[in-house]
């Protein structure tokens, strides 16, 4: 093990807020690494429950904890506390109702080591694993492979996301790329995160170990938005986390990069709460959507999706903009079967 005035080999940040039912858990899944080079930065994000005094009695048992506590901020802000005072090489993140394999760091270790990547994500395996999706099943299981440069694949069909805790990056290359979270977003802060990280990173490796046990939380906002009560509210949340992504992605000169997939993904992830909305607020959406990506891509943004049923879709969105939104229902489903392939579709609809 190293001595405290040397850096340890991973940095484990873990968020902390009304978790204390679970709490224990986590931290004990992280003592328990057989890789014991490491630190685990457990940012009390200003918790109302007993999660202070659980943080205190495991930090006064283990030196490796370090235990920040600040005033709620929200999951952002508290990852960003962390990532401030990461000493590690190796840099990952946990959420305290989860737990990790025990061979989590040492995994990472030998991957960055061996490849001298700056970004490596790995697999998960949820918990209860008969409550998520298939969808979310597959996007958990990525395959071995090595991208020596940007590729769209990352962010589009590789399985490399959602979720930043499986997507753990060297300290060298977040604090060139002063990678950090946006604290405007309350829901899917994860996925600009990596729509930054991996667009940057100059070497990405996947690895299809499943180091990190995911639990499927009814109280998560991720659950919480898929209600039908807050279908609009879902819409508006991926709206903003689109401006979060482009604002990031203009400041580092990232625009040009995708628009066509970047055009089908933007529908991907609206069009089947969009149809479903009562007319005046899809119509809202539809217009909000439409500038949105006019202001990134122009005025012909509907032509640059590379399938026809996506450009179609993307057309009836710009309608809408214009005349109030609409969209057939077989449409709709010859967009995302063009998206997603058949055989998801024939699931999602049928």
């Amino acid at each position: 093990m190293s001595s405290s005035t040397l850096a340890p080999a991973v940095s484990l940040i873990v968020p902390v807020y009304k978790s204390e039912a679970t709490l224990g858990a986590c931290l004990d899944s992280l003592l328990a690494q057989t890789e014991a080079d490491i630190e685990i930065i457990c940012v009390n994000d200003g918790s109302p429950d007993n999660c202070a005094s659980i943080l205190e009695s495991y930090a006064s048992r283990d030196a490796r904890i370090c235990v920040i506590t600040q005033q709620n901020q929200g999951l952002s802000a508290a990852r960003n506390a962390g990532m401030d005072v990461a000493r590690g090489r190796i840099v990952d993140f946990v959420d305290s109702d989860d737990t990790v394999s025990p061979d989590l760091c040492r995994r990472l270790v030998e991957v960055f080591d061996a490849t001298d990547a700056d970004v490596v994500t790995f697999g998960a395996v949820c918990e209860p694993e008969d409550r998520a999706s298939k969808r979310i099943r597959q996007l958990l299981s990525p395959a071995a492979a090595t991208f020596d440069t940007f590729d769209a694949a990352l962010l589009f069909s590789a399985n490399a996301q959602p979720y930043a805790w499986r997507t753990a990056m060297c300290r060298a290359f977040m604090e060139r790329e002063n990678i950090r979270f946006s604290t405007r977003l309350r829901f899917a802060e994860d996925v600009p995160y990596q729509f930054i990280v991996y667009p940057l990173s100059k070497k990405t490796v996947l690895i299809p170990d499943r180091l990190y046990h995911y639990r499927m939380t009814d109280g998560s906002l991720t659950h919480v938005y898929n209600t039908e009560a807050s279908r609009a509210q879902k819409v508006e949340q991926h709206l903003l986390m689109f401006e979060v992504i482009f604002d990031e992605w203009r400041k580092r000169g990232l625009l040009g990069l995708c628009p066509g997939e970047m055009v089908a993904w933007c529908l991907d992830l609206t069009l089947f709460d969009l149809v479903r909305l009562p007319s005046a607020e899809a119509d809202a959406c539809a217009l909000h959507l439409s500038r949105l990506l006019r202001d990134v891509y122009g005025e012909k943004w509907y032509t640059l999706p590379s399938k026809g049923a996506q450009r179609r879709a993307a057309l009836a969105v710009a309608q809408g903009a214009e005349s109030g939104f609409e969209m057939r229902k077989r449409d709709l489903i010859a967009f995302f079967a063009a998206t997603r392939g058949v055989k998801t579709c024939v699931e999602r609809f049928i």
